[in-house]
């Protein structure tokens, strides 16, 4: 377990590091995401300016009087996207069926004398005085005084309606016959052309021949725009057609002349409240289905156009959408376009700024590279403070381990030191024994200290090695010697082989008996119940081998690779109760690698164990004289 020190330390850590972290990742998110919304306000500013002027580019182009009709030949206007071109006069805004030259031409010839004034007697004598005798030569009047076209489409109407009140249906029929074949601009005082009445009487006497027809298509085509009464003779006619192809067919032009009409009677009405000012650039959006007003550069003409017509290559090419002022979330157009507001639909194929893909990437790799040092900082804390949690656990081991060591060897000496003292032994040969006791367990401290001591240096890194040549079979005696009282008084057999001869090794001699010491009073500990320990010495490919061999407990193989750590014990249930520092064997891989050499182990559990210690021979003497 880790204790509250480490807690504190990785509190400290997530408060430190971790903490900054997550407020700069939200930061940085947060950075990323208000970069988006400007760059794509910046994009949708883009768009609507682009928007406003292609928009106003067109309007202009319509603006520049480019939307005039030849009223003669009745030709539609240049632009598809224009309505109706007006008059204003007076504050007052005159339609186009009111100012019609043509349809003026139409009305001033019928009421022109001496015409209007036979039509007038004729008509009165048909309403006032019934009968045939009244009207009789009513016809051939008429005709005799028509002089222009417009008279004598007229003279022929009222010749058809005075022959159905006669009685001469046939008659009547020849002369609506008569009016098909006259142009389309031949209209009434109302508007409506006289086409549209022979049509009209033709298809109730069951005529709807091809002719009839196409006169009616003729008619419906002729302008863009039909006054109110018209319309309302157009809509009479297309219902008693509804079954023909020609009135499918004609059904969307009729829907839109209607709907025209209905909007410019409207556009009348409201006119002084649309609020258009002559002689500037505004246009402003008028209806249900709305039209763009402008005036024309005269000041006293109004063009209308539809929006719809002329926004829709605009808002395709701009991934935008105009909509009334009233639409919420939605941007202001400018002052030219009052009332209209534009919405930014989502924007597809629009190139994206390299510079914006690069900040992104930028801010991308600066999160990585922040969470990488972050965890890459905390596994090391984790780490360090699981290795600090182990070490401080082998030193408490450690201190344990020493003071058990020291303590053991001391009541010994105590002991036997005040047996002594005090003259309880008289006899000579249990005096002697006891101070080899003595003499022996002083000896055992004395390995104790120097290992402490030994690794204290090391780990200070202020050990010093005197290496020169030696024999390693006077350091083999010496380790025998050393062990040769602690061997016979725990019944151990250590057999022990030498190569002969043998050469010369680069050594320091003392530290290379420690190092031996240690791996014969390790095979003492862990032999268990078995007593035999092997010493075999000989040397192979150009190596000194040392090897200790037991026939103990053994170590498992997960746990070989660390057994040469300092502090380190197997945590197998034998070591819970033989005696140890931790030190021995980290000290003899410490001497090997300081010898050029290494320290390798072959164990098996319940099988014993063979420590091998190599060290490298002397270069320039490869054996020692002979005897």
């Amino acid at each position: 377990m880790i204790g509250g020190g480490y807690r504190r330390q990785i509190l400290l850590f997530l408060l430190a590091i971790c903490i900054p972290y997550f407020v700069l990742i939200v930061l940085s998110i947060r950075g990323v995401r208000q970069d988006s919304d400007l760059r794509e306000k910046r994009q949708l500013a883009e768009r609507v300016a682009a928007a406003r002027t292609q928009l106003l580019a067109r309007l202009e182009s319509i603006r520049r009087g480019e939307t005039r009709i030849d009223l003669k030949t009745g030709e539609s206007y240049r632009f598809p996207e224009v309505v109706m071109v007006a008059r204003v006069s007076e504050g007052k805004l005159l339609l186009p069926w009111e100012t019609d030259p043509i349809q003026k031409q139409n009305k001033d010839s019928l009421t022109a004398a001496p015409f209007s004034t036979v039509v007038r007697q004729c008509e009165q004598a048909e309403f006032t005085t019934p009968g045939i005798g009244s009207t009789a030569g009513c016809s051939e009047r008429v005709l005799a005084v028509a002089a222009s076209p417009v008279q004598q489409a007229y003279a022929r109407m009222l010749s058809a309606r005075l022959s159905d009140a006669a009685g001469r249906h046939d008659k009547a029929l020849e002369e609506m016959e008569s009016l098909l074949n006259g142009p389309a601009n031949l209209t009434d005082e109302d508007g409506v052309p006289f086409q549209l009445y022979a049509v009209q009487r033709l298809i109730q006497a069951g005529r709807e021949s091809g002719k009839v027809l196409d006169s009616f298509k003729a008619a419906v085509l002729a302008r863009p725009w039909a006054s109110p009464a018209a319309c309302y003779q157009v809509k009479l006619i297309a219902d008693r057609l509804s079954a023909s192809p020609v009135s499918a067919e004609l059904q969307p032009r009729i829907a839109a002349l209607i709907r025209l009409s209905e909007q410019a009677e409207a556009l009348a009405v409201d006119w002084a409240r649309v609020g258009l000012r002559p002689r500037t650039k505004a246009w402003i959006s008028y209806g249900d289905d709305p039209w763009l007003l402008g005036f024309l550069a005269d000041g006293a003409t109004v063009v209308a156009v539809w929006q719809k017509d002329a926004a829709a290559p605009v808002e395709a090419a701009n991934s935008v959408r105009f909509v009334d002022a009233r639409v919420a979330n939605s941007e202001p157009l400018g002052d030219t376009f009052p009332g209209i507001r534009v919405i930014a639909a989502a924007p597809t194929g629009l190139p994206t700024r390299n510079d914006d893909t690069f900040e992104r990437r930028l801010y991308y790799f600066a999160l990585l590279l922040v969470a990488a040092s972050t965890i890459f900082g905390g596994w090391l804390l984790w780490r360090d403070l699981r290795r600090e949690v182990v070490v401080s656990k082998l030193r408490s081991q450690f201190v344990s381990s020493v003071s058990h060591e020291l303590k053991t060897p001391l009541t010994s000496i105590r002991m036997m030191a005040e047996t002594l003292q005090l003259g309880r032994v008289n006899d000579e040969a249990t005096r002697a024994e006891y101070l080899e006791t003595i003499a022996n367990e002083c000896e055992r401290l004395s390995r104790l200290v120097d290992d402490v001591l030994l690794f204290s240096k090391m780990e200070q890194g202020k050990k010093t090695y005197r290496l020169r040549p030696i024999h390693v079979e006077s350091v083999v005696n010496g380790a025998v010697r050393a062990l040769e009282y602690p061997l016979r008084t725990e019944g151990f057999c250590l057999r022990t082989r030498v190569e002969n001869p043998l050469p010369l090794v680069r050594a320091d001699a003392d530290a290379l008996q420690q190092a031996l010491l240690n791996l014969l009073s390790n095979a003492m500990k862990y032999s268990g119940e078995a007593r035999e320990i092997d010493l075999d010495v000989q040397s192979e490919d150009g190596r000194i081998v040392l090897r200790v061999t037991d026939r103990g407990v053994g170590i498992p193989r997960e746990e070989q690779a660390r057994i040469f750590e300092k502090f380190y014990r197997a945590p197998t249930s034998e070591n819970q109760t033989i005696p140890g520092t931790g030190l021995g064997l980290a000290l003899v891989a410490q001497i090997a690698k300081a010898h050029g050499g290494r320290v390798a182990v072959d164990s098996a559990v319940g099988q014993g164990s063979t420590f091998s210690l190599f060290v490298p021979v002397e270069e320039d003497h490869e054996s020692h004289p002979g005897d």
